[in-house]
């Protein structure tokens, strides 16, 4: 490997050629690559809605849900299965296991089941819906308003959508809020019961009349005609026109029986509104690995142009991600150039003029390097992989740093500049790749780790083992040419504080290596011993100034006595001083506009605020204030303000889920549960969805009284359908969409409980059978909801956290409190939220932490042939702590998963550090110098490269730990203070362990002399 080495160094022109051209590429890449904010999470995830109308939670649970959870059980590529029952609608969250590389070949093996299952489920269940582009964001949110008829806005919703789905950018356009469409025909009971009509009668002779046959066709001539019957109504005047045929035999038009009109779906589904008005939202979705920025300004631009077209309506932005991914960028491209002028800055101060510049020139040049092979590999630019490049600044000059500091040296000492820069490189090729390699094995468990949070953050590894290979590669064949051409000997002796310190370092390893090593591991106990006083927090909340309500009525609401509750706090939330924006869905959550919103469709008791604040400094003051509101005006409705969260979406920050079958038991469980969370400080907004039930009208048809009157239960349940929602007639096809037709009387689901007993019941030809004479009427409460995890029944006691109260400390109080707590029996319980999702991140990496330490010590092994000098460098590893813990405390930063991959980066900077020491002892001895001699002088030739490394990589930390964002201090706080305790106590330490274990021979005269560091001759010994 030298010798190919030294013959590339003698092709200068070449190696700089290519170094520059390949940074040069990296420059145009960071200007031409794609933009998000985020990474997108892989399509891990699926909602299924299955709807069967008419039916209760509970009959949904027994003929439609369990039969296909059955059959879902058999694809083992899902892990969790949640469903939500509520009457009419299942809705089923699907997550696949960590481990599918191919998402689309399990979601189609997902709908073969669904299908196979539909087979086996009752008429009238509606083929099952799977939607596996649940991660698509919606990065542009637009409301139109302007007119207070919700199909007003849904028509220009439509007529923006097909506009902006011609733009190149754009994949998808969803409609939010949309008030659907639907043509009533309401008759008159009175007018009705009077001319002999019915409901039945009115829809089968509309549905007759509604119909497209083909007629046929005709040879005219030569030619074909094709017969067209006009049977299709073609208006609403139309239909009102529609003669209808009386039992007597006339016919009258249907207008003068029934109101005829086009209007909103009812029962409606969803609504919208933004501050305060009416609207009809669009979410907008980019194409994917898309330029965000690119589309943002596409879509501005056709919206520009559609305006005025529109008027008087108006649209308005909700929300655009374009510019939140701009502004992102640019703070961290700031910090980037931040860093690099800092490291820069630190080199020539550290290092000289001269000798810091020939290093400092290599930050750029290995920086774009590394972007532009990033980029060929499809790399996108979003805030992991920017915030990884600066990240990687201090870490990328350190074998820099050490070889450019070994050819000044050789220059100082008379050597030329084209031999010292060979020379240098033949020493350090190996113990530097070596170095490199056990750093790379640090990264290793971050790169193959698997799961939704090692997929945030992936591109953190990819751009550290992009930046450390090329800083390498640079090292040995950049810096030495451009040392031999720039560097010069140094006139005078130069002895400086950092020399000074290496010398007193060497003399302390000599005389006081045994109170060094105690003090270090006192050092190490009180570090630990300071454990319980970090805070564990799974990821930050998000930095947007922005938060986010759920408020939920009773399970069972109907979606406009929600949107009567959201407006009473939509109308104080205006009025709050530093709330510049409020969008509000009913009947919905939020559409999809951070990357980790949950979905959450057909949930009438449900609506969700975004609420945009001028500063996120006041959105604590906003929360506080929305938890006082709720509390005092808005009882037995559950509202839960809080801000965005970063990293994979986990819901509440504390979750307990309960199983069990038995209703009662469930029920006494939960408010256990619910009691002992609402009793830990720090816990706010304690709730759990356990439904109290809503009332059900159960109709017992008596049979017998039916087959008298020649009616059947079938007879009685249509009649009852007309008098309320409506009988289907059809499809009214004039406009670009079928719009169902249906036949209700006047009041329909408004009709009192009181009047239903009245309701005639009529079959074809037959007399009006008044209901109370066919059946009896019980009213109970059944359950609103049911939720499913896993083919188990559960409920979830949730709740949410005070400022600066971290769930670890939550969790610590509520653990004990649940394990002494004796549940009924056939009730289990197990925690979710921020819990389990720390928890399987933290698996998902530990369980390849093997991996990486075994090429670790590979390399270790490779380079050392001995177990006891990698038993030195492993050694360092834990020293690291002494330092992390006591600056997480005094920062204030959390421990979390960013923390946690700040240590394992860490891990591969110490025992770089280690690695370069030893070898320079094991250089000295082999010469022949005496053991304290040699460690003396590794420890006097090696100081400056460790210290000036361990500096750039704070300095390049720095615009991290001081950032605004919530995401990267808790990392870079943890490498920085770790990086500084570390690095003293490793230039102690390892020379002071090295005396210990190779001072005193301990046997070791075998494996001294099979290194070549004593000779195995005892007469040479003796010389």
């Amino acid at each position: 490997m030298s010798r190919l080495l030294t013959s590339l160094l003698a092709r200068r022109r070449l190696v700089l050629a290519t170094a520059f051209l390949l940074a040069a590429t990296g420059l145009a890449a960071w200007i031409t690559m794609p933009r998000q904010e985020d990474p997108r999470l892989a399509d891990r995830w699926a909602l299924a809605v299955t709807v069967f109308p008419g039916a209760d939670a509970e009959n949904m649970e027994r003929l439609v849900v369990d039969p296909i959870e059955e059959h879902l059980a058999e694809v083992e590529e899902i892990k969790k299965l949640k469903t939500t029952i509520r009457q009419g609608v299942a809705i089923m969250v699907l997550e696949l296991v960590d481990k599918v590389d191919d998402p689309d070949s399990v979601w189609d093996e997902v709908r073969r089941t669904l299908a196979e299952a539909h087979a086996e489920l009752p008429d009238g269940v509606h083929e099952t819906e799977l939607d596996e582009d649940l991660m698509d964001p919606e990065s542009i949110v637009l409301a139109i308003s302007g007119s207070g008829d919700p199909l007003v806005l849904a028509d220009a919703a439509e007529e923006v959508k097909r506009s902006l789905l011609g733009l190149p950018r754009v994949s998808g356009v969803t409609i939010v809020g949309d008030p659907g469409e639907q043509i009533t025909i309401e008759y008159d009971d009175y007018q009705t019961r009077r001319l002999g009509l019915d409901p039945r009668l009115l829809a089968a002779q509309l549905s007759a009349r509604n119909v497209t046959i083909p007629a046929g066709s005709l040879r005219i001539g030569d030619r074909t005609a094709n017969l067209r019957p006009s049977s299709e109504f073609e208006s609403v005047d139309e239909i009102a026109h529609t003669p209808i045929v009386l039992p007597s035999g006339a016919a009258v038009p249907l207008g003068d029986v029934a109101r005829v009109r086009r209007g909103p779906t009812e029962p409606n589904g969803e609504r919208m509104r933004l501050n305060g008005h009416l609207t009809v939202g669009l979410g907008v979705i980019p194409k994917k690995g898309g330029n965000v920025v690119e589309f943002g300004e596409q879509v501005r631009e056709r919206i520009e142009k559609i305006r005025p077209t529109l008027a008087p309506l108006v649209i308005e932005e909700v929300s655009f991600q374009p510019d939140r991914v701009k502004e992102r960028l640019s703070e961290l491209n700031q910090s980037l150039l931040l860093g690099i002028l800092i490291v820069a800055g630190v080199l020539i101060f550290a290092m000289g003029p001269r000798l810091g510049l020939v290093v400092a020139v290599i930050v750029p040049l290995v920086a774009f390097a590394a972007v532009a092979l990033y980029s060929m590999g499809g790399g996108i630019l979003h805030q992991i992989s920017i915030a990884a490049l600066v990240l990687a600044l201090g870490m990328l000059v350190d074998n820099a740093i050490v070889v450019a500091e070994n050819i000044q040296r050789r220059i100082d000492d008379g050597e030329g500049a084209l031999s010292a820069s060979e020379a240098a490189v033949r020493e350090l090729a190996m113990p530097l790749g070596s170095a490199t390699g056990t750093t790379l094995a640090a990264f290793v468990p971050m790169l193959i780790a698997s799961g939704p949070t090692a997929e945030f953050t992936r591109a953190i590894p990819v751009i550290i083992v992009l930046t450390l290979t090329v800083s390498y590669l640079f090292a040995v064949l950049v810096t030495p040419t451009l040392s031999a051409m720039f560097l010069r000997r140094a006139t005078g002796t130069r002895v400086d504080v950092i020399d000074r310190l290496a010398s007193r370092v060497g003399g302390l390893t000599r005389r006081r290596h045994r109170w060094i090593l105690a003090g270090a591991a006192v050092a190490m106990v009180a570090a630990f011993a300071m454990m319980p006083l970090v805070k564990k927090q799974f990821f930050a909340a998000s930095d947007r100034n922005q938060i986010i309500i759920d408020l939920e009525l009773p399970e069972g609401a109907d979606v406009a006595a929600t949107d009567r509750v959201s407006a009473q706090l939509e109308t104080v939330l205006m009025q709050h001083p530093h709330v510049r924006q409020v969008a509000s869905f009913m009947g919905r959550g939020a559409p999809h506009f951070y990357y980790n919103v949950i979905h959450r469709p057909n949930a009438p008791h449900l609506a969700q605020l975004v609420v945009t604040a001028d500063d996120k400094r006041s959105l604590n003051e906003m929360i506080g204030f929305v938890d006082e509101f709720a509390a005092e005006n808005l009882p037995g409705v559950t509202v839960v303000a809080g801000k965005l969260e970063q990293g994979p979406p986990v819901g509440a920050p504390i979750q307990v889920r309960l199983a069990g079958h038995d209703t009662q038991a469930m029920d006494e469980a939960v408010q256990t549960v619910f009691a002992e969370m609402r009793s830990i400080p720090g816990t706010r907004n304690v709730r759990h969805d356990l439904s109290i039930g809503s009332p059900t009208v159960a109709l017992n048809i008596d049979d017998a009284a039916a087959a008298r009157f020649g009616l059947s239960p079938a007879d009685v349940n249509l009649s009852v359908l007309g008098k309320t929602r409506g009988l289907p007639v059809g499809e009214f096809r004039a406009g670009e969409d079928p719009v169902p037709i249906v036949v209700r009387a006047a009041a329909g689901e408004d009709l009192p409980v009181g009047e239903l007993a009245s309701v005639d019941v009529v079959a074809p030809g037959q007399t009006p059978i008044p209901l109370t004479q066919l059946a009896t009427m019980d009213v109970s409460w059944r359950p609103a909801v049911i939720h499913h995890y896993n083919r188990e029944r559960v409920a979830t006691v949730s709740a949410n956290l005070l400022p600066n109260v971290a769930y670890s400390d939550v969790l610590a109080k509520l653990r004990p409190k649940l394990t002494a707590t004796p549940l009924p029996e056939g009730i289990t319980w197990a925690f979710d939220g921020e819990t389990e999702g720390s928890a399987g991140a933290n698996s998902a990496l530990l369980r390849s932490v093997p991996v990486g330490v075994l090429i670790l010590l590979f390399f270790l092994l490779a380079e050392f042939n001995s177990f006891r000098r990698v038993g030195i460098i492993l050694v360092t590893v834990p020293l690291a702590a002494t330092g992390v813990i006591p600056g997480l405390v005094l920062s204030g930063e959390p421990f979390g998963f960013m923390s946690l991959l700040g240590v394992i980066a860490l891990v591969g900077i110490v025992v770089n550090n280690a690695i370069v020491l030893i070898d320079r002892i094991d250089q000295r001895r082999q010469w022949g110098m005496p053991l304290d001699d040699a460690l003396a002088e590794a420890v006097a030739y090696r100081t400056r490269p460790i210290l000036l490394t361990s500096a750039t990589t704070v300095a390049g930390l720095l615009p991290l730990a001081l950032s605004g964002s919530s995401l990267w201090p808790p990392l870079a706080w943890a490498m920085i203070s770790g990086l500084i305790a570390s690095t003293m106590l490793t230039l102690l330490v390892v020379p002071s362990l090295y005396k210990v274990l190779f001072g005193g021979r301990f046997g070791g005269e075998v494996e001294e002399c099979a290194l070549g560091l004593i000779p195995n001759d005892p007469a040479a010994s003796e010389a």
